[in-house]
């Protein structure tokens, strides 16, 4: 496009358009795991799911990268075609770490909450002590729910995005991605604390708050820890 404000203006369209979409998206899946979940009677493991969710944040924020470089933009689509690429493994990692976590909280659940759900049946999960730790599950889920914050934004946003500004190789990017992080602790444990609970909360218990709740602060978190970044982090 030869006229620059027009382009910006379509850059920052098509991001916050595709944002809106992976967030319908995942409030579609969440609810049709919701419905299943409850059919089968098994939700309190709900809130593991939702955590899970948090994992896909790298994912999701690859389509606000161009919002970091509108003003060097002389063709939109470039953009996307780079997206495209980055896709792909970016989902492949996620969603790896996704079925390892969900397989994970299954057997937690089956073990230490409900010996009498569907999958504790299925799988033959008996223990001795019947002690009911659903408030501990839950709480121990909401943690994990910050915790998955701060490594998305760690091990998923930073290295994609220090890739696209001053990509030094795949190791040096994940350790600038550190060393970026332990400088501003503090402002990466409130991002994560924010996604956490912008994801969480709605999903547990205003469902529909959940559509305007997460793109606001994935696009806020994203443009305040993508600021952090040097031009140059060969330094790290």
């Amino acid at each position: 496009m030869n006229n620059p404000p027009l382009a910006g203006l379509v850059v920052k369209s098509s991001c916050y358009g595709l944002l809106l979409l992976a967030t319908l998206v995942i409030f579609s899946i969440s609810q049709v795991i919701g419905f299943y979940l409850d059919y089968y009677q098994m939700n309190a493991i709900y809130i593991s799911f939702c955590a899970g969710f948090i994992l896909f944040t790298p994912l999701v924020v690859l389509v606000l990268h161009p919002l970091v470089f509108v003003d060097k933009v002389q063709q939109p689509q470039s953009y996307f075609k780079v997206l495209i690429k980055n896709v792909g493994l970016v989902s492949l990692v996620q969603g790896l770490f996704f079925i390892i976590w969900m397989t994970d909280a299954i057997a937690v659940y089956s073990i230490y909450v409900d010996q009498d759900s569907f999958l504790a049946k299925a799988f033959n999960i008996h223990r001795e002590n019947n002690t009911d730790f659903s408030s501990e599950f839950f709480w121990f889920n909401l943690f994990l729910g910050w915790l998955f914050s701060l490594l998305s934004l760690v091990l998923g946003v930073m290295p994609c995005l220090i890739a696209r500004i001053d990509n030094n190789g795949v190791i040096k990017n994940f350790v600038s991605a550190f060393a970026i992080a332990k400088q501003h602790k503090v402002q990466f444990s409130f991002a994560a604390l924010a996604l956490a609970a912008a994801t969480l909360i709605p999903l547990l218990y205003i469902k529909y708050l959940f559509i305007l709740s997460f793109p606001i602060v994935v696009s806020y978190v994203f443009l305040n820890i993508s600021s952090l970044v040097p031009k140059k982090t060969g330094n790290y």
